[in-house]
């Protein structure tokens, strides 16, 4: 067996707050497609807003079968997270938002349970149509014209007959803005096994773009009961969770981040704590800055706040943390194989409760609850 590399295209354009779409083969063994996309920001546009990456505008990536089944719906900071959590790197992209030089951002979507699996994956032939779809909710504040987007697949060549049998279906299940001291009652479907359940909280972001609190607060306690409440799995704090995720994966996370940010004004990092950061002074005229890099002293959230100086330029940050994109995970595939994961029928009802701290700065947060799930076909 062997992977054949074919474009599937390159430089299609996506408009500026629109939807990019494209059919896929009528057959083949699909692996992953590896995604491109690119855009140049207008000079100077998000200095002073929280969604300063090009991923963060990335509001869906979907792949569509037979016009209406799902096989992927997530975020573009989901699928990055996915990337990393299917193990790849953390940070193959470098964020940056100073002048109008070119934004990218690289990722794979995994139809199997990573990066070319050699037996599951996308069999295209047991499909009348799989098409992908792309949008963006940019505006022309941040980028004045269309991005680009190059789809590479990978298709598995001399697999064995039996190879390919089922796919990993992966989405944004549920989404929901917070109330303070609210809980959100879930029951999770009952078809399909489930690979892994992944929370992701944000914070809302105040006062010159820095989250108003931790991303804990925002989700203050996660029930994971099974058979309705008989089995007790997790009752617990999200930070918690971000720390068994940790000593799981036992992989550091870091981060480059190349801030131009306005003083005061906070940085997203891209993790649910920031743990630490180091800083170089990126300036342009070619001289030594009379001052180093500064970040407000105590603040672990999702956001860093520059502090002001009187001479204010681009600095760049190497920054260690927990929950990339501020996602955690409930895993069940510790053996790989799908039917020793998570069985929804027999353990239903999986209960999944999601409760935000007694705070005003819990309010207004935002949770998506996103389902791996493997499907059969």
């Amino acid at each position: 067996m062997y992977w054949r590399r074919e474009y599937l295209r390159k430089a299609a354009s996506l408009t500026i707050g629109g939807t990019w779409r494209e059919d896929l083969p009528q057959e083949g063994k699909l692996g992953t497609i590896l995604c491109h996309v690119s855009g140049s920001p207008v000079t100077d546009s998000m200095n002073i807003i929280d969604k300063w990456r090009i991923w963060d505008y990335i509001s869906k990536i979907e792949v569509i079968g037979n016009g209406a089944e799902v096989i992927k719906s997530i975020t573009g900071p989901v699928a990055r997270y996915l990337a990393w959590l299917d193990g790849g790197i953390a940070a193959p992209d470098k964020a940056f938002n100073y002048g109008s030089s070119t934004h990218r951002f690289h990722f794979p979507l995994n139809f199997g349970r990573r990066f070319l699996d050699p037996e599951m994956g996308l069999d295209l032939k047991k499909w009348d149509n799989v098409q992908i779809q792309i949008t963006n909710d940019a505006a022309a504040a941040q980028y004045a014209s269309a991005m680009a987007i190059d789809t590479l697949m990978y298709l598995a060549e001399g697999a064995s007959a039996g190879a390919f049998p089922g796919y990993m279906r992966t989405e944004e299940w549920r989404k929901f803005t917070t109330v303070q001291a609210a809980t959100e009652y879930l029951d999770l479907p009952t078809a399909h096994p489930i690979r892994r359940i992944i929370l992701q909280v944000y914070p809302a972001c105040g006062t010159n773009a820095n989250a108003d609190t931790q991303g804990y607060n925002v989700l203050y306690n996660i029930e994971l009961n099974f058979q309705t409440g008989k089995i007790k799995v997790w009752n617990g704090n999200l930070r918690d969770l971000w720390y068994e995720n940790a000593f799981e994966d036992g992989r550091d996370i870091l981060q480059s981040l190349e801030s131009y940010h306005t003083d005061t004004y906070g940085i997203w990092t891209g993790f649910g704590q920031t743990l630490g950061a180091g800083g170089v002074s990126l300036h342009h005229d070619g001289n030594q800055g009379a001052y180093a890099p500064s970040l407000s002293p105590g603040e672990d959230g999702a956001t860093q706040q520059r502090m002001s100086n009187s001479d204010p330029d681009q600095e760049g940050f190497l920054m260690l943390g927990l929950a990339l994109e501020n996602c955690a995970v409930f895993k069940f595939d510790q053996d790989t194989k799908p039917s020793t994961w998570l069985d929804p029928a027999a353990m239903a009802a999986i209960q999944l409760n999601l409760t935000t701290k007694d705070s005003a700065t819990a309010d207004n947060g935002t949770i998506r609850v996103i389902l791996d799930r493997y499907v059969a076909r």
